[in-house]
């Protein structure tokens, strides 16, 4: 007889009838799954805030609440609901707004059996609540990616991703380090974690060695890099050996700095106004630091974002050439 305490309690979602049963179909044989399935996302809406869920599976187009607004439910009602999302779309938009939606992992259709029942293992296969999302961002020199994308980290992190920012070489012009003692608590503003390994900033293998073990730890859904044309030597170093590093990331993107060249092209464009009181608070520990960079300078930051809002309704805006995703 199946012990009743044992019994994970799966919410399915999907509006298409015929991709219900084929899921339904992969997912029957794993042991102890007791499957709900809901045609549209009211309903779901209505059982989520009603009954206790071991996991939700959910399709992000929906009839009625669409699963983006059903993944932010979920969140609101269990904070530690792991949720599987499934999508038919492929851009990196939409699986980035899945994400910040509060979703855990995320399949693209059409489904795999294999892959489909091991997301599922993965995520009620423990006691211990979902993995974190993870995303990873790479700097040439320390302030790099607080400047670049700092904006962009700080809404990933409020959506509930694990944050890492890693800067890889030393500052040539800050020969006292004040940087580096600026960039715990620049991290820290944006609800990020700073990864600082002295010993490789001025040592390209253990650089090398520094971005494999965070990939490999992470396992980042999304990797941050300086653009590839930049005419600062450590910030092509930074991009080099990142992108050679991130073949299996889904989603690979390129932001600017001071020294970007004018071949730096974004097509990728993020809102980030209501995160650029943070962003310039997280530079402002360089300057209170002592670290006196001009690229720095948090009215910088401002005028940057509104340049590039221009291209995007005149929001402020950071922008991102797309190397992967």
């Amino acid at each position: 007889m199946t012990d009743p305490s044992a019994t994970i309690r799966v919410l399915f979602v999907e509006g298409a009838f015929d991709e219900a049963l084929q899921v339904r179909g992969y997912l029957e044989p794993l042991e102890s799954l007791d499957i709900t399935h809901s045609p549209d996302g009211d309903h779901a809406a209505a059982l989520l805030r009603g009954e206790p869920w071991s996991l939700l599976i959910t399709d992000l187009d929906l009839p009625g609440l669409d699963g983006f607004e059903l993944c932010r439910i979920a969140r609101s009602v269990d904070p530690k609901l792991p949720i599987l999302a499934l999508t038919g779309y492929t851009a990196v938009h939409f699986q980035e707004e899945a994400f910040r939606a509060g979703a855990t992992e995320l399949l693209s259709k059409p489904l795999q059996r294999d892959q489909l029942k091991a997301a599922v293992a993965g995520l009620v296969g423990t006691g211990e609540g979902p993995t974190r999302s993870a995303v990873l961002a790479v700097g040439g020199l320390v302030g790099d990616v607080e400047m670049g994308c700092g904006g962009t980290l700080r809404k990933h992190a409020v959506g509930g991703a694990e944050v890492v920012i890693a800067p890889l070489c030393r500052d040539e012009m800050d020969d006292a380090g004040r940087g580096l003692a600026g960039a715990g608590r620049a991290a820290e503003i944006l609800g990020a974690r700073s990864v600082i390994d002295e010993a490789a900033l001025d040592d390209t293998e253990r650089r090398m060695a520094v971005v494999e073990r965070l990939l490999a730890d992470l396992r980042p859904r999304i990797v941050f890099l300086p653009a590839m044309d930049d005419s600062h030597p450590a910030r092509r170093e930074a991009f080099r050996i990142v992108k050679a590093a991130t073949g299996t990331v889904p989603s690979v993107l390129a932001y600017q700095t001071a020294t970007s060249g004018l071949d730096f092209r974004p097509s990728r464009f993020e809102d980030v106004s209501e995160q650029i009181i943070d962003k310039m608070e997280a530079l402002t520990a360089y300057m209170d630091a002592g670290a006196n960079r001009l690229d720095l300078a948090p009215r910088m930051a401002q005028a940057y974002a509104r340049y590039w809002g221009r291209l995007h309704r005149f929001a402020e805006v950071e922008p991102f050439e797309v190397i992967r995703g």
